[in-house]
Order: structure tokens, then C-alpha cells, then sequence
């Protein structure tokens, strides 16, 4: 099979371990009583096995046998809050440039099928960053200070 779809597999290991990746920092946040971001991380866990599930899925109805790999959480280790925020905004601009360069290599290859597979998640990935980057903005201004943090987790306890 082609490198494309060797590459779209990758993509499907990496939304996974983006689950992950956002478990660990969903259980960071249980530590600190977060009970509001606890949820809205725990909702981006399921999106991103949900993201996994939709490219597996193309590759299966597309005839390309799924391989899947170990998944690497990270250290599961923060400085603070807002800390875990900035990473979730840094790890979804990664995912943002891997998607881009699936789309690359889709009009490359000019395999249809795939462009329009991606265009979904071109789509997903304006919104995860924005989401992040609001939330991020918000943490910024509200600079550790407790009364702040608890109305963003009560806003955040709302996905």
C-alpha cells in the first residue's frame, strides 16, 4: 500500500494517543479538584478516539489492514493549570501541521478519497485550536488566581 495510507494509519496511532495524551492531563486536573476541566478533558479524550475511529474505519472500507502501535501518555506531568492548557493548545497545532501534510501528500498522490476524508479534519483542527487558544487567553488573564480558575471550571464543566 502506499505511503499515503501508511501515513493516514500513523494519524489514526496518533489520535489515539492523543486520548492518551489528554487522560493524563485529565487525571493532572482530577488531582486538583477541577471537577469542570476534568469533564471537558475527559469529552477531548472521547473526540479524539472518535477521530481515530473515523480514519480507521476509511482505511478498513478502503481495503488497507489497520496496524496499530504502543501509545506513549507523556509523564502526565504539569506545572499548573494553565500549563496543561498551553500543552493541549502546542499538541493540537502538531496534530494541525500532520493533518496538513496528509493533505499535502493526498494532492500529491491526487487520491480524492483521502482529500475529502481530510477536509473533515482540516475543519475539526480550526476548531480545537480555537477552543484551546481561548481557553489558554482566559487562563493567561486569570494568573493563578483561585476565584477565576473556579468559574472557568463551572464554564468548563458545561461541554
Amino acid at each position: 500500500m502506499s505511503k499515503l495510507y501508511e501515513n493516514l494509519n500513523e494519524q489514526m496511532n496518533f489520535e489515539l494517543e492523543s486520548a492518551y495524551i489528554y487522560a493524563a492531563m485529565s487525571a493532572y486536573l482530577d488531582e486538583q479538584n477541577m471537577k469542570g476541566m476534568v469533564h471537558f478533558i475527559d469529552e477531548q479524550v472521547k473526540e479524539e478516539v472518535s477521530h481515530a475511529d473515523r480514519i480507521k474505519n476509511f482505511l478498513q472500507e478502503t481495503g488497507y489492514g489497520v496496524k496499530y502501535r504502543p501509545l506513549d501518555p507523556g509523564d502526565g506531568s504539569f506545572d499548573s493549570i494553565e500549563d496543561v492548557f498551553k500543552k493541549a493548545l502546542a499538541h493540537e497545532k502538531v496534530v494541525t501541521s500532520r493533518i496538513h501534510d496528509l493533505v499535502d501528500q493526498a494532492r500529491e498522490e491526487t487520491d480524492q478519497r483521502v482529500l475529502n476524508l481530510l477536509a473533515w479534519f482540516v475543519d475539526e483542527q480550526i476548531e480545537e485550536e480555537d477552543t484551546f487558544g481561548v481557553i489558554v487567553e482566559r487562563l493567561e488573564r486569570i494568573n493563578g488566581q483561585w476565584s477565576g480558575l473556579y468559574i472557568l471550571d463551572s464554564e468548563l464543566a458545561k461541554r
